[in-house]
């Protein structure tokens, strides 16, 4: 599992490392900057969940229900980081508020629009919610992709929108790449290897939880990071 935590560890921190140190806007608060990072970091395991997307790969060698419980965990963790983004900021600046009413900017909206189809999309994707609402299993995969997609797209619009952080083109064009590369990933031709029948590791479910606890508290340690470094008298 050291490989799989490894590539996790390093999506979720080069991504961010680039966005936010190069070409980096000065440091705002340290509490400001924190939430944004979070919400920053959010967005990448959201996009990150289009590969980690419940399917077993070839290395770690265990059985399906790892995968399944990565997805659903490392949601978790998005959504807790989310949480953060949005809680921080409104406790940190109240007036915020008036960016959730239908006056607000419309990249505003899309931020918010994306932080309630994901908390919609996520209960009603747990096994059972999904079995009771679809009985044809391709019709429920048919709305979750839709609906992720819709997420991602909406992210997007917000990151872009708001522009602070994700401001030079070239940064934009990272962002871009992201979004448009990691929604294609599923679709591309699987490893053999990846389809083997070869039996697995089984009852391997509750590392994934505990991997995803580590990404939680890795997020919240570099968001942490980063608000420290943004706020300080270090060049960027």
């Amino acid at each position: 599992m050291a490989a799989l935590s490894l590539k996790i560890a390093l999506f979720c921190l080069l991504p961010l490392a680039a966005l936010l140190l190069l070409e980096a806007m000065p440091g705002v608060a340290l509490l400001w900057d924190f939430a944004n990072a979070a919400g920053l970091l959010a967005a990448i395991l959201l996009l990150l969940l289009f590969y980690l997307n419940g399917r077993p790969l070839l290395r770690p060698h265990y059985d399906g229900k790892f995968f399944h419980a990565l997805h659903r965990d490392l949601v978790c963790a998005a959504i807790a980081l989310l949480a953060l983004h949005v809680g921080v900021l409104l406790y940190d600046e109240p007036l915020l508020l008036n960016y959730l009413l239908p006056s607000a900017p419309g990249y505003m909206l899309a931020g918010l629009g994306a932080a309630l189809a994901l908390i919609v999309l996520a209960p009603l994707s747990l096994v059972r919610m999904r079995r009771w609402l679809w009985r044809d299993h391709r019709q429920f995969k048919r709305w979750h992709c839709g609906t992720s997609l819709a997420i991602v797209g909406l992210i997007g619009w917000h990151e872009l929108g708001a522009g602070f952080y994700v401001h030079a083109p070239w940064k934009v064009a990272l962002w871009g790449l992201l979004t448009l590369a990691m929604p294609i990933w599923p679709r591309l031709p699987r490893h053999a290897a990846e389809r083997s029948r070869e039996r697995r590791r089984r009852n391997t479910a509750p590392l994934a939880t505990c991997l995803s606890v580590a990404v939680a508290l890795l997020g919240l340690l570099l968001a942490g990071l980063f608000a420290v470094i943004a706020n300080s008298d270090l060049p960027l």
